[in-house]
């Protein structure tokens, strides 16, 4: 993505965690962005344009600078021509103040410009005593743009004025009454969200879209799935819902945000431990979705972000830098992360399995039969996926030199492989689930899984098990500040992958709409799909064995070693 004015920095960040620390670079001013609870704050609320303002930079000198960090500085030109370096000068005609200002009975008077720690609190404490007719003017060194982003979303009127260059002011009228008309009797007139193209990110986006919306207001959506796992996770950020059932056997979900006098006593979701989930592939959203209808779970958490990824390294980058406090992740992976000392414990494997060579208009009923063909494999030569083929032709007799191999650039993505051998361009593939059995799908006869890794793995090791593909990764401190919850994960998680290999008809259909694929698509990939779930510590030698295969076949620097204390 390339960042404006106009991007959000918690969407940015998003995408490029590695942004955080460019930005706190930028200005003396950034210092205190070092605290989590500002930085959250403040990516939440502002704009690159309005911390722009903040920090006194020019916005094009910060727009080329973060854009120039991901590679995006071309595109910002194509995009903003007028945004040269070092030419960048905005005027802004002074305002009017308005006439609740000019007649206020009195003005409260708070100025925080000598102020080094996090003044929001305050702020709110002092909004929470004025009273009719009196008003709060708060005094800042900068433009206060988190402050001015909160106050407006939840219905508090303003007024802004710069009197000199390092003085701002900000004049605040206590919030307007909520609507006298209950809600539910207002939810026809909430905008209706398009979801129809969401797919992979859906969760995450819903959770976007239900942060945003302001006091007193609220959001529609219609889907064809169970309602249950949408409704309990946007009812962890403290909104209200309401679902109805159409004649075409649809529902239509309701979603309200009350005004703070609205809440009675201290909101429930506060007594919850936040928790942001990723998953490095859509392989496990059977597993999330019916995770996310259990009430025993969601009663102690609140999903602050649930990411499911199409690009590995973003899913590890938020690994590394600590935002994912659950993750569902690789084995193979997430073994290399605990080499370089991350504080990460994977307690259960779930994914097994999961290699597939697929083939387009020919059957391959061994590894010779691949030979003249391209073969197109996922990430990089330096993966898993082209160190386990290595490893198992060399196992048959087989030299894997005499192959020709294809990667993408920079990588080979599981999606465009798919689409490769769907289209015709690739007549051989290996594939993980779910993209395996979408090739299959929609192939539609010309596109046959010819070989699985799994049953030449278990010829040549017999009694050693299989291959344990991805499992659940849990923030060491997350394990030990919240063990009682840890466990409870766990058990909601065991429970859910045995409702849905029991159930894949119901699953299939609860996926299908989420995933923006077809009941039959999805029920073939569930039919194909090994969920297993099994505590890490029962299967230590099968997950050992498998990463000193990968090991021996070139996939890490260094010898595994010890992994006990992360699949404990």
């Amino acid at each position: 993505m390339v960042i404006l004015a106009s991007t959000r920095v918690k969407d940015a960040l998003q995408e490029h965690p590695e942004l955080k620390e460019v930005i706190i670079s930028l200005s003396p001013r950034f210092k205190l962005l070092n605290n989590p609870a500002v930085f959250k704050t403040v990516s939440k609320w502002s704009t690159f344009g309005d911390i722009a303002k903040v920090g006194d930079l020019s916005v094009c000198e910060l727009l080329h600078r973060v854009n120039s960090e991901i590679g995006m500085e071309e595109e910002l030109l194509r995009r903003a021509p007028n945004c040269i370096k070092n030419d960048f000068i905005t005027t802004e005609k002074p305002m009017e103040a308005p006439d609740w200002v000019k007649e206020a009975s009195q003005i409260v008077i708070l100025d925080v410009r000598d102020r080094s720690d996090f003044f929001l609190p305050t702020v709110i404490k002092e909004l929470a005593g004025i009273k009719n007719g009196q008003i709060l003017k708060v005094t800042n060194a900068f433009y206060p743009a988190p402050l001015i982003e909160m106050l407006k979303e939840d219905g508090y009127e303003l007024f802004y004025d710069v009197p000199s260059f390092h003085e701002h002011i900000l004049y605040i009228k206590s919030r307007k009454k909520p609507s006298a008309i209950p809600w539910q009797e207002r939810k026809d007139e909430f905008p209706l969200l398009d979801t129809a193209s969401w797919g992979k990110d859906f969760f995450s986006l819903l959770v976007k879209e239900a942060e945003g919306i302001p006091p007193n207001t609220g959001i529609k959506l219609v889907l064809r799935t169970s309602p249950e796992p949408i409704v309990n996770t946007v009812e962890t950020l403290g909104l209200e819902s309401f679902v109805e059932k159409t004649a075409d056997q649809a529902y239509t979900i309701y979603f309200y945000k009350p005004m703070q006098e609205e809440i009675k006593g201290t909101p429930a979701v506060l007594h919850k431990v936040p928790l942001v989930i990723q998953s490095a592939t859509p392989v496990v959203y059977p597993v999330l979705m019916r995770l996310l209808e259990s009430k025993r779970l969601l009663k102690e958490v609140r999903i602050d972000e649930l990411k499911v990824w199409d690009k590995t390294e973003k899913h590890l980058g938020w690994i590394v830098n600590k935002r994912a406090d659950i993750s569902f992740s690789a084995v193979a992976a997430v073994a290399k992360l605990y080499q370089k000392n991350l504080d990460i414990i994977m307690p259960a494997i779930v994914v097994w399995d999961n290699f597939f060579v697929l083939t387009r208009d020919f059957v391959a009923k061994d590894f010779s039969d691949l030979k003249g063909h391209d073969i197109y494999l996922p990430l990089i030569k330096a993966a898993p996926p082209y160190a386990v083929t290595s490893f198992l032709m060399q196992k048959l007799g087989y030299n894997p030199d005499e192959f020709n191999y294809v990667f993408g650039k920079p990588f080979g993505r599981p999606e465009e492989i798919q689409a490769a051998l769907v289209n015709g361009r690739a007549e051989v593939a290996l594939l993980r689930e779910p993209e395996a059995s979408f090739a299959i799908y929609d192939g539609k006869g010309s596109i046959q899984e010819s070989i699985a890794y799994e049953n030449i793995w278990k010829n040549i090791f017999p009694g050693q098990g299989s291959l344990p593909n991805a499992g659940v990764l849990f923030k060491g401190e997350v394990m030990r500040q919240y063990p009682d919850l840890a466990r409870l994960f766990m058990e909601e998680t065991e429970k859910a992958a045995e409702w849905v290999h029991d159930n894949p008809a119901e699953s299939a259909k609860m996926i299908a709409e989420i995933m923006s694929i077809s009941p039959e698509k999805a029920a073939l990939f569930l039919s194909r799909v090994h969920l297993n779930f099994v505590p890490s510590k029962n299967v230590i030698d099968e997950i050992t064995h498998y990463l000193d295969v990968l090991n021996k076949s070139g996939y890490g620097s260094k010898p595994f070693g010890e992994l006990k204390p992360l699949f404990i």
